[in-house]
């Protein structure tokens, strides 16, 4: 615990600022697009929005680490935003963050920080990679499955990994050396399990339930 609070005053006071500002208008942004009469009158969507939260806050509790703030584990956020869309993903990812702060992974203060930069930027990296699919890609469960749901995982590990390097790298909280010895030469190692993860997901998801899928519609990817 006291590497995490050494770690979050490192981090610049504007930054904080900036991210509960940004955090709040997000989180605004997303509850105004749910559908909550829909939510209310289907009682299963409510346990899964729950226990989606809870399995993947056990991803990111059983985080391995280095250095501090230099952390590996699985993200679990793209199986959440193709399941739930971007609004209740982004919801979602709030309260997986709220969790490792009752966990201690991290201090009050670094919330905002930790869900915009962690949380946030890489569900609406993933949404918008499944955006990019669904338009230039031919509608097919295996197209679906394989490129929006594994290979789009990976590259949101990725894009999380970049972001978390390139804030601990402009805090000057560690050098390209430090990044790159310790953390960013395993990102093909990471990427691999996220999308194997996230795509077994999908897969038993796209066989077994398509309609808990949000971004799956049937009509189109089966005709």
């Amino acid at each position: 615990m006291t590497e995490t609070v050494d770690r979050a005053l490192m981090i610049p006071n504007e930054l904080l600022i900036f991210s509960a500002v940004i955090a709040v208008l997000i989180l605004l942004a997303a509850i105004r697009q749910v559908n909550w009469s829909a939510i209310q009158a289907h009682r299963a969507a409510q346990h899964m929005f729950w226990g989606s939260v809870l399995v993947v806050s056990v991803f990111w509790y059983l985080r391995a680490g280095i250095q501090p703030g230099i952390e590996f584990h699985i993200l679990g956020y793209t199986a959440l935003t193709l399941m739930m869309g971007w609004q209740l993903a982004l919801l979602a990812a709030f309260f997986v963050q709220l969790l490792m702060l009752l966990a201690g992974k991290f201090i009050w203060q670094e919330l905002a920080y930790q869900y915009v930069f962690f949380s946030a930027l890489p569900v609406m990296f993933s949404y918008g990679f499944y955006l990019l699919v669904y338009r230039r890609m031919t509608h097919n469960p295996f197209v679906y499955i394989l490129v929006a749901g594994f290979f789009n995982a990976g590259f949101t590990h990725a894009f999380t990994d970049i972001i978390r390097s390139a804030l601990l790298l402009v805090m000057e909280l560690y050098t390209p050396d430090i990044l790159w010895r310790d953390y960013l030469r395993y990102l093909p190692l990471m990427m691999f399990p996220e999308g194997v993860v996230n795509g077994m997901f999908i897969t038993g998801m796209v066989v077994f339930h398509p309609r808990w899928l949000s971004t799956f519609d049937e009509d189109s990817y089966f005709r």
